[in-house]
């Protein structure tokens, strides 16, 4: 009898200890998913932080005649528009280069033009098709070593545009690269988005703040 006792208490150990052992692995486990959901957290709430930091480093531009809205990346500083050559030439945006890209200078110019339903109607042709061709034709006697790259049609928030990228050479002797948007606000107004770069600079400049700016367009309803 005392050696089946004896027995009967030595096998009840080791059903002890893997009681035990699963014990410890449910609370390690309840441990490691609380770290997790802690970390899915935090990185919830950082991400949150950089969101409104982006927004108030993100200034938004909206202007009440052609009614467009977008978002300038920090780096772009708005110049004046204020002068009667900028108002004649209907400017109603200039951006360029802050202090820490003065070594990669860039501009950003959006004016707008109204008037043109008579003229598409007069010619019979759509606005944007109108406008790109005066541009072919204007754009080689304006800029000298004007060398055309690329040229497209395509909708920007519903809006018919267009876009040519060219190269040129500058009154110093420098190479600029430029991006020439066409964009019909409706049938009677169009608006001219400028980006230019110096060429060797253009690509990295056209990633960091020109591509941004024409992403975040949109047009309010009047």
């Amino acid at each position: 009898m005392d050696i089946k006792h004896s027995r009967g208490n030595s096998s009840a150990k080791p059903r002890s200890r893997g009681g035990a052992r699963a014990q410890l692995g449910k609370v390690l486990h309840n441990q490691a998913l609380q770290v997790f959901l802690a970390i899915i957290f935090i990185g919830g709430i950082a991400g949150g932080i950089y969101y409104l930091y982006q927004q108030v480093r993100t200034p938004l531009f909206y202007d009440p005649i052609t009614l467009i809205t977008f978002q300038y990346p920090d780096g772009v500083i708005r110049a004046s528009t204020e002068s009667e050559e900028d108002q004649k030439a209907k400017i109603i945006f200039r951006g360029k280069e802050s202090e820490k890209d003065a070594t990669t200078p860039f501009l950003v110019t959006i004016r707008y033009e109204h008037g043109l339903r008579k003229v598409s109607s007069l010619l019979r042709y759509d606005i944007i098709d109108i406008l790109a061709d005066s541009v072919d034709k204007q754009f080689p006697k304006e800029h000298p070593k004007f060398e055309k790259i690329d040229e497209r049609r395509f909708s920007l928030k519903s809006k018919k545009a267009g876009e040519i990228t060219f190269t040129y050479l500058s009154r110093v002797g420098e190479q600029i690269k430029q991006r020439f948007l066409i964009v019909a606000r409706d049938e009677d107004m169009a608006l001219y988005i400028t980006m230019q770069a110096r060429e060797k600079d253009f690509d990295a400049i056209n990633a960091k703040y020109f591509e941004k700016i024409i992403s975040s367009i949109d047009f309010r309803l009047k």
